[in-house]
């Protein structure tokens, strides 16, 4: 049975075993696309989860073609990228919360930290994104690039674009 087949069942009919079709059709790919991008396979199982559970919300958005493959893709993309957002936004208040002595982290440290949270927000989203997946997720050039399509050499042109930004940012902020 095509894919086509398969959502139109599951759209038209509510066939649930027509989805389930396609969740042990796909589930390789998607468990792969999560894991590449978390590196842990406990949140990719839990990606995986919840990109199928957002894919079947969503059917009646697909554009149709021979495969589902590229619409679960940046499906599970995007949620990978969400849980490790969440992950990080949840260790940075973690974080917060842990006393910190004057002989850990002076004020001047904490200010050149500030300093960088202010550049960091001022950058464009995509900006924004390149410097999270390199930087907070860990992420090499090669993977960003698959990633956002662009070359590996953008990549790190971008890169070195950024942080020369992000070098005046806080420069001119501290001046």
């Amino acid at each position: 049975m095509t894919d086509l087949e398969l959502i139109t069942r599951i759209v038209v009919h509510n066939d649930t075993e027509a989805f389930s079709i396609v969740m042990h059709r796909y589930s390789g790919l998607v468990f792969s696309t999560a894991l590449g991008i978390t590196k842990d396979y406990a949140l990719a199982e839990e990606v995986m989860q919840l990109a199928f559970i957002k894919a079947y919300k969503n059917l009646h958005n697909w554009r149709g073609g021979t495969s589902l493959a590229p619409y679960l893709n940046i499906i599970t993309h995007n949620q990978a990228i969400d849980c490790l957002n969440k992950r990080q936004r949840e260790r940075h208040s973690d974080i917060e919360g842990i006393p910190i002595t004057d002989e850990e982290c002076s004020a001047e440290h904490h200010a050149l930290l500030d300093a960088m949270d202010r550049a960091i927000e001022r950058l464009t989203a995509d900006e924004r994104n390149i410097i999270e997946m390199h930087y907070y997720q860990k992420l090499k050039t090669k993977e960003i690039a698959e990633l956002t399509g662009q070359s590996e050499s953008n990549i790190l042109v971008r890169l070195h674009r950024i942080r020369a930004k992000l070098k005046k940012l806080i420069t001119d902020e501290r001046d």
